[in-house]
């Protein structure tokens, strides 16, 4: 049987496709999908690049659309690609290799030095007092007494979503009317000169709920890399609490372990 090409928009190259064969012990929607990730992975397609539409897929291949969903499913969930409803699917750009040992206090300077261009927009700024704040957890300083402020804010890198993001400072440390322009450490550091040090970070996955799902462009569910941590100030003493809930396809964090 002749290889089929199939039709798409301008810019994926995915070659000759061969109609999947039934073989014994694997799947016809994991044949299809690996067929996908070879090509991928072999470079026939380039992160950004539009994949075939469901329906020439299906064609293409030979089986039905449904192999064909769950096959791009499965790709999606692992952050191979990301599909737009109503748009089509995508190859998926490759995660960025973020250093949280580079010296630096926010993700937004470390980005800066590697030449990524890095975007906030703040959700929310709001003064809590007492020091328990909207996530349910309590925010203490005990070396800044008093009110904490607390702020919501979206990041973007290189114009692609990256992560919802929380923090919280002591208010005696805020910087005013902080807009998202720079990182708030920075912030903190122009408006009371404190130098402000990543301390403590805890990794885990969460998936995405709705409201991260619409802000980071994934399907509801998507596995995110939930970070937590703390920063200190030269004297050791806690200046902010974090937390954000990364794009598990975007994201890559590195660390060197001392000899």
């Amino acid at each position: 049987m002749s290889d089929s090409v199939v039709n798409r928009p301008p810019g994926a190259v995915l070659g000759p496709v061969h109609p999947i064969r039934r073989v014994a012990g694997m799947a016809v929607w994991q044949q299809l999908r690996a067929d996908i990730f070879g090509r991928i992975e072999g470079g026939a397609l380039s992160p950004g690049d539009a994949l075939p539409s469901e329906t020439a897929l299906a064609g293409a291949y030979k089986v039905n659309r449904l192999t064909v969903r769950r096959a791009l499913a499965d790709l999606a969930r692992a952050g191979v690609v990301r599909t737009e409803h109503g748009v089509g699917s995508f190859v998926a750009s490759q995660p960025l290799r973020h250093r949280i040992d580079d010296g630096q206090a926010s993700l937004l300077e470390s980005m800066a030095r590697g030449g990524h261009a890095v975007r906030q927009t703040v959700l929310d700024a709001r003064r809590v007092d007492p020091a328990v704040g909207e996530t349910g957890e309590q925010h203490h300083f005990p070396d800044f007494p008093g009110a904490v402020m607390e702020y919501r804010y979206i990041r973007w890198v290189d114009e692609l979503p990256w992560s919802v993001s929380f923090a919280a400072i002591p208010a005696a440390l805020a910087p005013p009317s902080w807009d998202g322009t720079n990182s708030l450490f920075a912030a903190m550091s122009a408006t009371h000169g404190v130098e402000v040090l990543r301390d403590d970070r805890c990794f885990s996955a969460v998936p995405a709920n709705p409201e991260d799902a619409a802000w980071l462009e994934v399907q509801v569910g998507t596995p995110l890399l939930l970070l937590r941590g703390t920063n200190s100030n030269t004297q050791g003493q806690a200046v902010a609490h974090i937390v954000h809930r990364i794009r598990g396809d975007r994201a890559e964090y590195a660390v060197r372990v001392p000899h």
